[in-house]
């Protein structure tokens, strides 16, 4: 064997220098991991992140043992190191703002197949997905989370759409633990919580699914409880669509549904190549990216009008189905919102100013829904601690579990 890879006497460096460079590469990236682990305690880093680390852990090994084959082992150790400085470069990258955010972001973008593109709602939930990592996830044939229902069951209680983003979706629970969830254990026998929740979604898809998605299994619900508005998104885009088509709905197609090969996942380099082809061929456009302009502080008075119009349109449609509307205040991790950075998410809001802005909105909110006579509650946010969240916006089953109680009461008091 080392004569096979070039170890014995007389020495061939031919084979010894790649399979030394694989072991380096190799030493490197263990190093690297070891220092995330030093820096956070876990190795849980997100499934992206974990593919990343065994990706090249691979690519490394195998260097080391095409050795044999000095030129093939040159071309893969050449991969390795490239997709190496690509990836953890993507962070520095984002820090001078030439990414939008890193490849492999804390918190993974969705599973493959859990939303499917509709061209209204640009997304939706894909009917009968299921995953089981981290946590267990699962639709019904409906493409909502939670239990399977019948229209026969239904047409027996007071029927609750909950319509809201990613907090109505509740991304950081498993299955059984959403805020709808508990809110149905807490309203008791006769009453059944549907949860159209998609992440994502702002006031103009609440309006589409308002006007059109509503009647699930045929039963239209008594009430509406819309949580989870993404507006705040658009604040100061240029040239903002009314219906946020410019930026908005072209970023939630990127992120949910762009159809992209396994390899793209974990391979920054497949990822360059993927994208530039996509930009060549796809007909749909990308987002703009906006981090190369300076963030702008205080609010955004044209969106404010579009969200304002949004909410009444939202309010009309239900009343003129006798469908209570509940408009809820949203909820934020103040605590992880204390950088004076941007992400990819708010790309003109630095994190300091999204909560004040947020808060702005739900001023908005309440206003909003006082003067055309709707019901409303603004969570106070000083009950809510880091804890409560599992990141910046998503709850812990903690946090649902205490949002529900709070939305409880006014729910039961509104939809008899």
């Amino acid at each position: 064997m080392k004569a096979l890879y070039g170890f014995g006497k007389p020495y061939d460096f031919h084979k010894v220098l790649p399979c030394l460079a694989g072991l380096f590469l190799l030493l490197t990236i263990l190093a690297a991991a070891g220092a995330r682990f030093a820096a956070t305690g876990h190795w849980n880093w997100g499934p992206l992140r974990e593919a990343y680390l065994l990706y090249l852990i691979g690519l490394s090994l195998a260097g080391m043992l095409l050795s044999i084959f000095p030129r093939i082992a040159w071309l893969v150790l050449a991969i390795c190191f490239t997709e190496f400085l690509i990836g953890v470069g993507s962070y520095a990258l984002t820090a001078i703002h030439v990414l939008p955010r890193p490849l492999f972001p804390a918190t993974a973008t969705a599973n493959v197949g859990q939303f499917q593109y509709h061209p209204l709602l640009q997304v939706i939930p894909t009917p009968n997905y299921s995953r089981l990592h981290p946590f267990p996830i699962s639709h019904n044939s409906n493409g909502i989370r939670g239990p399977e229902r019948t229209s026969t069951e239904l047409k027996q209680q007071v029927v609750i759409a909950t319509v809201g983003s990613s907090t109505t979706y509740d991304m950081g629970v498993p299955n059984g633990q959403t805020w709808s969830d508990d809110l149905e254990q807490q309203l008791g026998r006769g009453y059944a919580v549907i949860n159209h929740g998609v992440p994502g979604y702002s006031s103009v898809e609440h309006l589409v699914q308002t006007l059109f998605y509503l009647d699930t299994y045929g039963v239209r619900p008594h009430c509406a409880v819309y949580l989870g508005w993404n507006d705040i998104l658009n604040a100061h885009v240029p040239n903002l669509d009314p219906a946020y088509a410019n930026f908005h709905q072209v970023s939630q197609i990127d992120s949910f549904v762009r159809k992209k090969p396994l390899e793209v996942s974990f391979s920054p380099l497949a990822r360059i190549v993927n994208r530039s082809l996509e930009a060549v061929f796809d007909t749909v456009p990308f987002a703009p990216n906006f981090l190369n302009d300076p963030p702008v502080p205080g609010t955004d008075v044209r969106l404010e009008q579009m969200f304002r119009r949004n909410l009444e349109a939202i309010a009309a449609i239900n009343k003129e189905r006798n469908i209570v509307s509940i408009f809820v205040g949203q909820v934020l991790n103040r605590a992880r919102l204390q950088s004076k950075e941007r992400n990819g998410f708010n790309p003109l809001i630095r994190d300091v100013d999204v909560w004040p802005l947020q808060d702005r909105f739900n001023s908005i909110v309440k206003a909003t829904a006082d003067s055309i006579g709707v019901s409303n509650f603004i969570p106070p946010i000083d009950e809510f601690q880091d804890d409560d969240f599992v990141d910046t916006n998503h709850f812990s089953a903690k946090g649902s579990a205490k949002f529900a109680l709070m939305i409880t009461p006014i729910v039961k008091s509104s939809c008899k």
